[in-house]
């Protein structure tokens, strides 16, 4: 091909690469808007606090959560996002809004990462996301949910950007703001030092005013703050939970399966395709023995130590490897130079990693007695024509996100982390805890010496554990305990004889 073609065309592909963007929201939408679409509380309860933005003004108290630490005062950490989703909340009926808003999320972070990988001269930086992004487990599953850490990794995308750019302004503002998006804003200070190291290593000298930007614009967060002073205590015992975690708290029991410490075969399926992309260029890299720019060494250095992190902590710190990864490992790579049929091997083991993850998640979706959001939906309804405002109901707590999303008026046990629960009152606590594990002999007694007098008690038909299995059959035979006709079979209801 003549060099005026390959002119031509080179021209023609940065003008409509961003195109290729379109891609990933189009793949994401087919599954969220699928009949079979199930999310985890978190986007439940995110959209359910924009609802309440748009419906009352800022949120001053959780009196849905009345015997937790966010009742009175609510300190809410992540009013950032949920002034963000708001409009999306106000315009949509509620489950167009949820769609929208894991939608807009997940685009706002893929666009967020093509835009700073093409600032540092990355080319083919669309297809590099949108192929990552679906290959990565992690990262794709965060794409389908309204984490609470979703606002916060597109900020963590541009806060990187202005680090690596010495831009101290930018580096001031984007701290101050991670303070009200995200209970773990101080994860910005780890990376920030590394990055001091590796420009005293390469430069000889500290950008100690990046490090002073942060600090300030993370004190300035804290200190100008709505939820001032009980996001103080909340962030406390937030960052407590990281090396303290109760061993009543299972996860995937009483607790989000994220908090459970990975295996090998967990950690090689949620994060072996960036591992695998580390090793080929490293492995490049080393045989050439050029040097890398700061950015891309500071990058590669915190992906690898939260790949290690990851190691002790779980889940959570995947999601924050994969981001450091779609970032750093272009930049790692560009230096070397790539014969075409590995670039071309590198695209189709992508695309083809892509496939197989959508695919797995739509079958896992699919999985009977899940909750989708037109159960939900349905449920709300039914308890609000039954329930009496202020009224407890008692849940599974990974259920009351979705109530309180969808309805109204109900006040609930536990619900978005029973950490909140346990920290506020542990008598109730080993009240619900043992209610759900079956080992209350009594509960028609519980439920109104604890709960205020509540009258409904809702449990999975598919049970999460074999505890609330026998909460189920003790339901079922008591003559305590009326069995009532719901609107979905997703759920079996029981009400207090009276």
């Amino acid at each position: 091909m003549s060099t005026s073609r390959w002119t031509g065309f080179a021209r023609l592909w940065i003008r409509y690469e961003p195109l290729l963007l379109l891609a990933l929201p189009i793949a994401l939408a087919i599954l969220v808007c699928s009949s079979t679409y199930t999310t985890d509380p978190d986007s439940y309860f995110h959209l359910g606090c924009a609802r309440r933005i748009v419906e009352g003004g800022c949120i001053r108290t959780l009196p849905e959560l009345p015997y937790t630490t966010l009742a009175d005062p609510f300190p809410n950490l992540y009013l950032g996002q949920h002034l963000l989703l708001a409009p999306i909340a106000w315009l949509l009926p509620p489950t167009l809004a949820l769609e929208v808003g894991v939608l807009a999320m997940a685009s706002g972070l893929a666009l967020s990462l093509f835009l700073v990988l093409r600032r540092h001269g990355v080319a083919r930086a669309a297809p590099w996301v949108v192929l990552g992004m679906l290959a990565i487990p992690q990262s794709l599953v965060y794409a389908l949910y309204v984490k609470g850490a979703a606002t916060f990794l597109i900020l963590l995308v541009w806060f990187v950007d202005a680090v690596w750019r010495a831009r101290v302004r930018r580096t001031f503002v984007l701290a101050w703001l991670s303070v009200y998006v995200y209970i773990g804003a101080t994860v910005l200070v780890p990376f920030v030092l590394v990055h001091l190291a590796v420009t005293r290593a390469t430069s000889g000298r500290w950008a100690w005013r990046l490090l002073l930007a942060t600090l300030g614009g993370l004190a300035i967060g804290m200190l100008v703050n709505p939820g001032w002073p009980a996001h103080w205590a909340h962030v406390v015992a937030e960052l407590r939970t990281i090396v303290e975690q109760d061993p009543r708290l299972v996860p995937g029991d009483l607790r989000g399966a994220e908090w459970a410490a990975l295996s090998g075969t967990q950690l090689v399926r949620f994060g072996g395709a960036a591992m695998i992309a580390w090793l080929v260029v490293l492995i490049r890299r080393l045989g050439r023995g050029d040097a890398s720019s700061p950015a891309a060494m500071s990058g590669a250095i915190c992906a690898l130590g939260l790949f290690g992190a990851a190691m002790l902590a779980g889940t959570k710190m995947l999601e924050l490897f994969a981001i450091f990864s779609l970032l750093a490992v272009p930049l790692v790579a560009r230096t070397a130079t790539w014969p075409r049929w590995i670039s071309g091997a590198a695209a189709a083991c992508a695309l083809l990693l892509a496939i197989a993850n959508l695919a797995r998640l739509s079958d896992q979706m699919a999985r009977p007695g899940l909750p989708h959001p037109g159960d939900y939906r349905e449920l709300a309804a039914w308890l609000d024509e039954r329930t009496d405002p202020g009224e407890v109901v008692v849940t599974p707590w990974d259920d009351m996100p979705g109530l309180f999303f969808y309805g109204h008026h109900q006040r609930f046990v536990a619900g978005w982390n029973v950490q909140f629960l346990l920290d506020a009152d542990e008598r109730r606590f080993n009240g619900y805890s043992l209610l759900f594990h079956g080992q209350v002999a009594d509960p028609e007694n519980l439920l109104p010496a604890l709960f205020d007098g509540a009258r409904f008690l809702i449990v999975r038909r598919r049970a999460h554990t074999q505890g609330e299995q026998a909460l189920t059959d003790q339901l079922s035979k008591s003559t305590h305990f009326e069995e009532l006709a719901g609107p979905v079979q997703t759920w079996r209801i029981f009400r207090v004889r009276r």
